[in-house]
């Protein structure tokens, strides 16, 4: 009988522990990795998430080789998802790849035309490019999405070369 209460004990124990493992990993575990900038997009599949993932970490640990080919595993798991794009954006353009960097950046925002960060770096790179038009137009586009954009523009050392043109000079007057 004693045998008995302790192996029902054993179970409550069981069933208490994995309890509270189902609510501190829905309350505290990991947070979701967006699909895209905007909310209503369905999550990415399980094998883009771990690519991008890795991608990150290589990137993370600056090899950057290894961080694209993890991208861009991701990307062909998960063509729609815009993260792996933007984050590819920002290894290319760590790697002086400016090319392409600018061509998955304008990926992202073709997938989210409302993603302020990929406008904001392609104001950037486009600087960098000495392409002052284009650089201004995704600029514009930043701000409109993120008014924080502007502050950082002001300060931003890619934007010397056009800071003291008249559409710069009305970008921060707007």
């Amino acid at each position: 009988m004693t045998f008995l209460y302790g192996l029902n004990k054993l179970r409550l124990c069981a069933l208490l522990l994995i309890t509270g493992l189902i609510i501190c990993l829905t309350a505290c575990g990991p947070k979701a990795i967006p699909y895209s900038q905007s909310s209503d997009t369905p999550e990415p599949n399980a094998v883009a998430v771990a690519h991008y993932n890795w991608g990150i970490a290589y990137a993370d640990e600056g090899n950057f080789g290894q961080a694209i080919m993890e991208l861009s595993l991701a990307i062909q798991s998960e063509p729609g998802w815009v993260m792996p794009f933007f984050t590819l954006g920002v290894v290319y353009g760590n790697s002086g790849e400016l090319d392409r960097a600018i061509q998955a950046w304008e990926r992202a925002t073709q997938l989210d035309a409302d993603f302020a960060k990929a406008h904001y770096n392609l104001a950037v790179a486009y600087s960098h490019k000495a392409e002052k038009a284009l650089s201004i137009a995704s600029l514009r586009e930043a701000i409109r999405l993120d008014k924080a954009a502007l502050s950082s523009a002001k300060t931003e050392p890619a934007f010397d070369n056009i800071r003291n043109t008249p559409e710069f000079q009305d970008l921060l007057t707007n």
